[in-house]
């Protein structure tokens, strides 16, 4: 049973996230026509600091602004969906203990991280480094060598996620 839910609710936060970075590359808005002198006009419409903003749309451009609006809709359809799953598990994970919990807590927070761009990793290390001298918590050479083996895609963060988890005494398994 764990394992079913394990399975289903990493599937799931992977569907999010590819459904999330999705969102980002299509337009948002809707595609209005205006007639004037009995000629159609396309415009893409959206809301921007509230206020509507329409931006003219050439014909060759309609078919594929029309193609993104759809699947931006079929995909903010999804996303409600996927959450209330993803929240349903975490309620049956409860129920059934706190080691399904936690596992189900590690894939949630490492979800993702893989998916990073280099830059991006570097960043994200360099602000754990900087959180970790404000607080005066010296960072093993162990979990820095994990770090830089995942900044390099060499380790997948999950494992180094577990792996500094249980360095420091923490019962984690996924």
């Amino acid at each position: 049973m764990e394992d079913m839910i394990l399975s289903e609710y990493k599937d799931l936060l992977e569907r999010k996230l590819k459904l999330e970075i999705e969102l980002q590359k299509f337009v948002q808005g809707y595609i209005s026509k205006k007639t004037i002198k009995g000629k159609t006009y396309c415009y893409l419409q959206s809301r921007v600091d509230g206020k509507l903003t329409s931006q003219y749309l050439k014909k060759e451009e309609v078919d594929e602004i029309t193609k993104q609006v759809t699947r931006r809709r079929q995909c903010e359809a999804e996303l409600p969906k996927l959450r209330a799953r993803l929240s349903e598990l975490e309620q049956a994970a409860g129920l059934l203990g706190k080691n399904i919990s936690r596992q189900l807590m590690l894939l949630k927070l490492s979800t993702g991280m893989d998916s990073l761009t280099a830059e991006q990793k570097r960043r994200s290390s360099s602000f754990a480094d900087t959180i970790n001298a404000v607080e005066g918590i010296p960072v093993s050479e162990q979990t820095a060598q994990d770090i830089a083996a995942w900044q390099n895609g060499n380790k997948p963060f999950l494992s180094v996620f577990e792996t500094t988890l249980k360095r420091y005494g923490f019962s984690v398994e996924v």
